[in-house]
């Protein structure tokens, strides 16, 4: 697919008046190095660059291991460690908050955290063109508490917050409001205003989890033969609904870099109940084979362009929502929900969509069928 460059690169990577047009084509998959060159603008090369700057950051880090690290990304032999690590590279390459957002959202499968006042403060010095070490030096000095790690600790905070607030702030709504900081002064008075709002998880996130989840779990028949209500289990539901087929197994050997890419971070029954209690965040990932599980809560029924476009708009508006990146069709996951939101017939349900080509992409045939459902099934 042609006609995506560095110039027309903005908030989205592919236009919602192109969607159905690229879902027709062949996907063409962003790795790591590639997703780094298509989105930095300056000048020489992006291994040159990284390795200058990097450099700068770290000046007692053994400098053949900064280039032996550069490279190992460049080759796509692995991916940066950690989200500091990422947020050092979009630094190094100058991106804007947009760009920024992205190479989280799809290295990480988490976009710049608004409920994080460490990104926040990042987020900002991007947005002032400041540099890494002068970000670092600014979260020194306007925030020194730590977040709550631990679901006691959460709840207690949670707890807090809801006596001043009785639902707490919505991540869009800090988001929104974070938009009209634009000097220091205002950024350490947003702070300190939102100080009780900030922590590890995504509340909003938490919320639609739950909701979708619950629906699942409590389904609901109109059916008179059948009871009014079944309660289903964790694993039953992951079972049925949201692993698809996908192997269970940790060991990636044998795994083709397309299986690994969309394998990667795919829940358990175990890390739906950690979510469940708090004890880990809620994924991007999870909410959006939710969304596909529910059918997005059997708002629209159909098919054609109409509602692919509504189904985009509504996976984008609950991505944004939470604090999350939005729709990547470079990304072979992100590419293949939309695929099987893209229903050829009514009759279709978006998860048996996505499990038949989860099912083709893990054959032993090893061809990744999935980039195009317009063969028979």
């Amino acid at each position: 697919m042609t006609g995506y460059t560095k110039e027309t690169f903005t908030g989205e990577l592919v236009d919602i008046n192109h969607v159905l047009e690229y879902l027709d084509h062949m996907i063409e998959v962003w790795d790591f190095s590639r997703l780094l060159t298509e989105i930095y603008c300056g000048e020489g090369s992006v291994s040159e660059r990284l390795q200058k700057k990097l450099a700068e950051y770290d000046p007692e880090e053994n400098q053949s291991q900064i280039s032996r690290k550069v490279r190992n990304w460049i080759h796509n032999r692995n991916l940066p460690g950690n989200r500091e690590e990422l947020f050092k590279i979009c630094f190094a390459l100058e991106l804007n908050e947009a760009r920024a957002e992205y190479i989280l959202g799809t290295t990480a499968d988490n976009g710049i955290h608004y409920r994080n006042p460490r990104e926040l403060i990042y987020a900002f010095a991007m947005r002032s063109g400041m540099d890494y070490p002068a970000a670092v030096q600014l979260v020194y000095k306007l925030w020194q508490e730590p977040l709550p790690s631990g679901t006691l600790e959460y709840r207690r905070q949670m707890k807090r917050t809801s006596a001043t607030e009785k639902c707490g702030k919505m991540t869009a709504s800090i988001r929104n409001e974070f938009k009209r900081v634009n000097t220091e002064a205002q950024l350490a008075e947003f702070l300190q205003d939102y100080r009780l709002h900030f922590g590890i998880h995504h509340n909003t996130a938490y919320r639609k989890f739950m909701k979708m989840l619950n629906y699942l779990l409590f389904p609901q028949y109109n059916l008179s033969d059948l009871p009014p209500e079944k309660v289903y289990s964790v694993e039953r539901v992951v079972r049925e609904y949201i692993r698809m087929g996908i192997p269970y197994e940790k060991q990636s050997k044998g795994y083709t870099k397309l299986q690994k890419m969309v394998k990667r971070h795919w829940p358990t029954a175990k890390t739906i109940h950690e979510m469940c209690s708090r004890k880990t965040d809620v994924d991007r990932k999870t909410l959006m084979l939710l969304y596909l599980a529910t059918e997005g809560m059997v708002v629209n029924s159909g098919t054609g362009k109409k509602v692919l476009l509504e189904h985009y708009r509504r996976v984008n508006m609950m991505l944004t929502e939470c604090g999350m990146a939005g729709i990547n069709l470079h990304s072979p996951f992100d590419y293949m929900v939309m695929q099987a939101i893209n229903k050829e017939n009514e009759d279709d349900f978006m998860s048996y969509r996505m499990e038949w080509m989860l099912n083709r992409l893990y054959s032993n045939s090893g061809k990744a069928a999935f980039i195009t459902t317009k063969e028979g099934r």
